[in-house]
């Protein structure tokens, strides 16, 4: 049987007469009662007595009537799905990216999807770009948002370049060092100094272990390094520590006046360029191209914030 016999069936049960249950499916009258004689072969059950050009619903249709309606409604929600994945507005997406993005793209993200798009179910991930990469590979999560660089000559990923971050030092705005207008690295060393580390660029780390003398290694300077960016914000509001961060991810802070950007000598002239992360050989479902779309319209208000809030 197929959905139009479903729907002559319903049609016949619902209207008084012959003429009017053809009228209402836009069938001939002989044509509907072709229609119904095939659905009661393969039933092997009559379903309409006919008489004096009536049909009257047996006790089968009657007693079939709930499943039919039933199966009509499942295949049409069942095509009213399809219909919506193909225009993302469901389906399932799994993507991720750092918790330094938790303010400006992560909680709006979010929001933004559980408010227009109820339908489709999202599995996020929170981490640094390195292990994201290997869920992506691992095919764990469709796509990433993380640092553009660690694309570099890996021929199996795509990368659309969304947002370039600059570097700086922050702290408390109650900190001591918050209205020093050149700073140094020996004065930031007299306090704690903590770290989000997480996948750094090479050659981002090589900058910095230069500029500032850190001979033994980036690391080894800071009294606390975690991948968790709220941990790290928590500590330099709670306990004078300082912290290297990118400006996207301070930009709440800033506005809100609890954070201050530290003016140290010589300035962290480095760049860290945000995007979308996928592979090369993985067609991705519609929804996650609805995704990307808000991402990218994440990412376009955020610059709008930064100059708002930086002046850059």
């Amino acid at each position: 049987m197929n959905t139009r016999q479903l729907q002559h069936f319903i049609a016949l049960i619902e209207n008084a007469s012959l003429s009017a249950a053809a009228e209402a499916v836009h069938l001939s009258q002989p044509a509907l009662s072709r229609s119904i004689r095939a659905l009661e072969e393969q039933l092997n059950v009559p379903l309409f007595t006919r008489t004096d050009r009536r049909l009257r619903p047996t006790q089968y249709a009657l007693a079939w009537e709930a499943t039919a309606r039933r199966m009509l409604m499942n295949e049409n929600e069942g095509k009213r799905l399809l219909q919506r994945m193909q225009t993302g507005e469901s389906g399932r997406v799994a993507l991720g990216m750092g918790s330094s993005l938790m303010d400006e793209l992560i909680c709006p993200l979010l929001d933004t999807m559980l408010r227009d798009l109820p339908e489709v179910q999202v599995k996020f991930s929170v981490d640094t770009s390195a292990p994201l990469l290997n869920m992506l590979r691992s095919r764990q999560i469709d796509l990433f948002v993380g640092d553009a660089s660690i694309a570099r000559y890996q021929q199996d990923l795509v990368v659309e370049s969304l947002f370039t971050c600059g570097f700086a030092w922050y702290a408390s705005s109650q900190h001591p060092l918050a209205q020093t207008k050149n700073s140094d690295i020996a004065m930031l060393k007299a306090w704690p100094m903590v770290i989000a580390a997480g996948y750094f660029d090479p050659a981002i780390i090589e900058h910095m272990e230069t500029l500032y003398g850190f001979t033994s290694g980036l690391y080894e300077h800071f009294g606390v390094l975690s991948n968790d960016f709220q941990l790290v914000h928590h500590l330099m509001r709670s306990s004078n520590a300082i912290l290297i961060a990118t400006d996207i991810s301070m930009l709440e802070a800033l506005a809100a006046g609890t954070v201050v950007k530290l003016h140290v000598t010589p300035p962290l002239a480095i760049t860290l360029t945000l995007g979308i992360l996928r592979l090369t050989d993985r067609e991705l479902p519609p929804v996650c191209e609805r995704v990307m779309t808000l991402i990218r319209e994440r990412f376009r208000l955020a610059e709008i914030r930064r100059t708002q809030i930086t002046g850059r």
